[in-house]
């Protein structure tokens, strides 16, 4: 496995350190520098240097050095020689470089030859989806590595020979073109990995380079760009028009539908397409924008993960009183997200990758809790759980939202997975120890929230209320959330009834058009009693409040009583009275009328 790494990465060792550290820079050569990632070390100026080609680093500051598996270990609290099989473990699950407990399987092999058309090595891609390398060792086996190769472009002889050459991103694409009738190229190992020996082929030839339509994909071309501009005699960059995100070459031409008319709109694309110039490095200057410049940005939309409250990026808060509900409130919430079916009364858009996180449970009621609610386990996109009881039985540390290099890892498994929801249950476990009242305590934590966000990362934070029924703490935990959600306990309320509780929004960061969308629902839920899975029930507050009210008026009871007991205005009693009474679902002294028991019984709206 530790071979595999060392291949996967095979002297660029440059997107290992961008995965795990940030505010990285040129040094000068294969070297790299960023502030120091270490506790205890206050880097006021970047004193932590490390080299792309070798993958060792060295900070200036505090003196720490080592290779990429000891900045892992490090950074996750783990031994480099106890812990090494999870080192290597997690490398390999961050990258996607398959390992025997991955089972991956060679579903499309990509090969790669010298000027003489030998066999250097190949790019496999994997099932699951991920890329590796292997090259053959002369008795009809292969080696899962590259060391003593040296890396050179895909389809390098005919690239060698060619006046004309597109560049995108991806073996599959290059074949498609070279059907296509064009010479095309790639760089092996995917997006920014180009390297500046590739640049000698491309000298003196029209070089065209079509991005894959995402932001990736625009930098990595942009990179190509910058490091060949000075020896290829002209440079095209072509947008391929109608793309859907993260859509590339193969998608352009499967829309199109026939290969010749793609390949004649290409061409003239091609012809009529204008120098391109490498965009000039970006300054504090080229974010600030007019508004009419602002408002013409090509923005991605933002879109709604699972209901109009839930869209991408936003921080929601979710609180109530111990034991009313909030943890099967929000696994049922991750559940349903994960399996592409409703929540409650919303809508899901569309099955997203999730993440819950536990701090006070043992790991065996987190997982009978799962079991009940999903019992096959079927999912339309992955579900992960971080249990902190099953965590710390590992040897691993609590969880801890104070604890920076805690925030820094749980970042990091959030963007490599590609978790696009996640719970935190809850503040009180893990956050021990914080002045709930201080906004000076909250404010790493609101600002960690907030790289969540532009990350493209939803949270949902479940917290307790306190004896006035709001959130507990200081109000500035409120400041940034776009969501927050009161549940708590319905008239009538006993402990037989289990999970049952009403969702209250107290503050919601919506369109107006949504509004109608988040009114205040009631849920339970339910267990079959043959399946003995659970199930959820959902119900209008505002419907069952009005049952409640005619209920109590033909028990005789009066306005002010009922508002009270039901924990509503006199105000709503005497509007729920005033239409029934218009209605003729009750007598003037608040008797139901037939009318009114078909009403309540659920006969009649």
């Amino acid at each position: 496995m530790k071979d595999k790494i060392e291949s996967h990465f095979s002297g660029d060792y440059l997107s290992f350190y961008e995965k795990y550290l940030s505010g990285i820079v040129s040094a000068g050569g294969d070297e790299y520098k960023c502030l120091c990632p270490f506790p205890g070390h206050d880097d006021g100026n970047p004193s932590f240097q490390f080299n792309g080609k070798t993958g060792k680093y060295y900070c200036h500051g505090c003196g720490k050095k080592g290779y990429i598996f000891h900045l892992y270990a490090k950074l996750n609290d783990l031994q480099t020689k106890r812990d090494f099989p999870k080192i290597l473990k997690g490398i390999a699950s961050d990258f996607g470089i398959p390992h025997e407990k991955n089972k991956a399987k060679v579903v499309a092999t990509y090969d790669y030859h010298d000027l003489d058309r030998n066999l250097l090595y190949q790019v496999c891609r994997m099932d699951p989806k991920s890329f590796s390398q292997r090259r053959p060792d002369g008795n009809g086996k292969w080696i899962w590595n590259l060391k003593g190769v040296d890396p050179v472009l895909y389809r390098l002889p005919e690239v060698t020979f060619a006046s004309e050459v597109i560049i995108v991103e991806g073996e599959k694409d290059v074949d498609l073109l070279t059907e296509l009738g064009f010479t095309a190229t790639t760089c092996p190992m995917g997006a920014k990995k180009w390297r500046q020996a590739y640049n000698e082929t491309l000298r003196d030839k029209a070089v065209i380079l079509i991005p894959d339509n995402d932001k990736e994909g625009r930098e990595h071309m942009a990179q190509v760009g910058a490091a060949i501009e000075e020896v290829v005699s002209t440079l095209k960059w072509i947008e391929l028009p109608d793309l859907p995100s993260k859509g590339d070459v193969s998608d352009w031409v499967a829309k199109i539908g026939d290969k010749e008319t793609a390949a004649e709109r290409l061409a003239v694309m091609i012809e009529s397409a204008d120098h391109y110039e490498p965009p000039k490095p970006v300054s504090w200057d080229d974010a600030v924008l007019e508004d009419k410049e602002f408002i013409k940005l090509d923005l991605p939309e933002k879109k709604t993960i699972v209901i109009p409250w839930l869209p991408e990026q936003s921080i929601t808060l979710i609180s109530g009183w111990r034991g009313v509900g909030k943890t099967w409130f929000a696994m049922g919430l991750l559940d349903a997200t994960t399996r592409g079916q409703s929540f409650g009364p919303w809508e899901i858009n569309e099955p997203a990758p999730c993440l819950y996180l536990e701090g006070e449970m043992p790991y065996q009621d987190v997982r009978e809790r799962f079991i009940e609610l999903n019992p096959s386990l079927e999912r339309k996109a992955p579900l992960h759980i971080l249990s902190d009881a099953y965590a710390n039985e590992l040897g691993l540390p609590r969880s801890h939202l104070l604890n920076e290099k805690w925030r820094r890892t749980i970042k990091r498994i959030l963007t490599t997975r590609k978790v696009k929801l996640w719970v935190l249950d809850n503040l009180a476990s893990l956050a021990s120890g914080i002045d709930e009242n201080s906004k000076r305590d909250w404010d790493p934590i609101n600002q960690w929230l907030l790289e969540l966000r532009f990350a493209g990362i939803a949270t949902v934070v479940l917290h307790h209320t306190n004896k006035e029924g709001d959130q507990r703490g200081t109000s500035a935990r409120e400041d940034n959330i776009d969501c927050s959600i009161l549940l708590k306990q319905p008239f009538g309320y006993v402990p037989e009834d289990g999970a049952r509780f009403v969702s209250l929004f107290k503050k919601a960061r919506v369109r107006t058009q949504d509004l109608p969308l988040i009114g205040d629902t009631q849920f339970q839920l339910c267990q079959d009693p043959e399946s003995k899975q659970l199930t959820w029930t959902h119900g209008s507050v505002r419907k069952e409040t009005r049952m409640e009210v005619l209920k109590l008026l033909d028990e005789g009871h009066k306005a002010i009583d009922i508002a009270s007991m039901l924990g509503i205005s006199r105000g709503r009693v005497s509007q729920i009275t005033g239409k029934a009474h218009k209605d003729g679902h009750i007598t003037d002294k608040g008797k139901l009328k037939q009318s009114g028991y078909r009403l309540i019984h659920g006969t009649e709206d």
